[in-house]
């Protein structure tokens, strides 16, 4: 059996998972015309047609409706909230905020949780996720694959059984995390790290921090420590209407840029 896919090249299938078909996702198994290499075709029903993507022949889908489920359960497991879901047919995200509470600094409280995203063409996976409870600001930091990529199986069991081992794992580290955010508190903005800013996000996100003129250009900055400015950052990410998906990149961004140039100002002081 041989079918076209969007590239034109013919794939003759030689085997087929259909595990998954009830949540509209198909696995198909074989060669492309003209290559001896193995290959799967994972064929996505989504509401604007059929979506097929090529990976290598281990590699394990995991549909976002299967990803919800195991999120709820586990959400319910810890006595999390979900605070924030989005579910497109191909990529899940949400926002898991727990009742395990720490301070940055005195009255300065934030709440613990777990950031979710599981592509069906890609990982499933949590990050460090806290909610600001003073401003209501969403902070995020990734996390190293090892702690944060969910073991991928057919079994949802197991899956849960490794999301909720991991999610525990990561919980252990809140107080390593609040540290982190308060060494923000020990370095004010510069012009250096303006132009970083200003190029790294659009003008409105940085717009309480940095003065963007033409071609990105630093026109002036606030005089605030970095973890003002950086709540001045997601707070704008938090309230804005942005997509999911970009609200989750761009939190992840602004952490890792931050977090980065404080290093760099450590290593050099």
């Amino acid at each position: 059996m041989s079918e076209r896919i969007s590239s034109g090249m013919k794939f003759f299938i030689t085997g087929t998972e259909t595990r998954w078909a009830n949540y509209g996702v198909t696995q198909h198994f074989g060669a492309f015309e003209g290559r001896p290499k193995q290959y799967q075709v994972v064929s996505i029903d989504l509401a604007k047609g059929t979506q097929n993507i090529v990976k290598s022949p281990t590699f394990i889908p995991i549909p976002t409706e299967v990803s919800r489920r195991i999120v709820h359960n586990v959400a319910k497991e810890l006595t999390m909230e979900i605070k924030q879901e989005s579910n497109d047919g191909m990529k899940y995200f949400a926002n898991l905020v727990s009742q395990v509470k720490g301070e940055v600094e005195v009255g300065d409280i934030v709440s613990w949780g777990i950031a979710v995203t599981n592509s069906v063409a890609g990982n499933f996976r949590i990050d460090a996720s806290m909610l600001r409870l003073v401003c209501s600001n969403g902070m995020m930091r990734a996390e190293d694959s090892e702690m944060a990529t969910i073991t991928k199986t057919y079994d949802l069991e197991k899956m849960e059984e490794s999301f909720l081992d991991k999610a525990r794992a990561l919980q252990d580290t809140f107080e390593e995390k609040l540290e982190l955010f308060r060494s923000f508190k020990q370095y004010k903005m510069n012009q250096q790290f303006a132009e970083l800013l200003a190029k790294s996000f659009p003008s409105p996100i940085i717009k309480d921090v940095v003065t963007v003129g033409k071609k990105k250009a630093v026109e002036s900055f606030s005089q605030k420590n970095l973890w003002q400015a950086y709540n001045d950052v997601t707070y704008q990410l938090s309230h804005r209407n942005l997509k999911a998906s970009t609200r989750f990149s761009w939190s992840l961004k602004a952490t890792k840029i931050f977090e980065d140039y404080i290093k760099e100002q450590a290593q050099t002081s």
